[in-house]
């Protein structure tokens, strides 16, 4: 049995929400831009697991809108 959220390729506002929440949450306790969208992306991951990783960075760039940095090579 899978663990997968069944909100696939469509808008999860309740994926998203915790995405953004991860995001936020690691920035505030410290953690740099790069490592808190790193984690965001593997929160995503794990709940919509069976996709190449370029999605999860996509999905999780495009749920955070302008919240986060990007970093030049990183």
């Amino acid at each position: 049995m899978s663990n997968a959220v069944p909100c696939e390729d469509k808008i999860c506002t309740e994926c998203e929400s915790i995405i953004a929440r991860t995001y936020r949450e690691l920035r505030q306790t410290g953690y740099d831009d790069r490592e808190a969208f790193l984690a965001a992306a593997r929160v995503l991951e794990l709940r919509h697991p069976g996709h190449d990783r370029y999605y999860y960075f996509f999905r999780t760039a495009q749920w955070l809108g302008g919240a986060h940095q990007s970093h030049p090579g990183g």
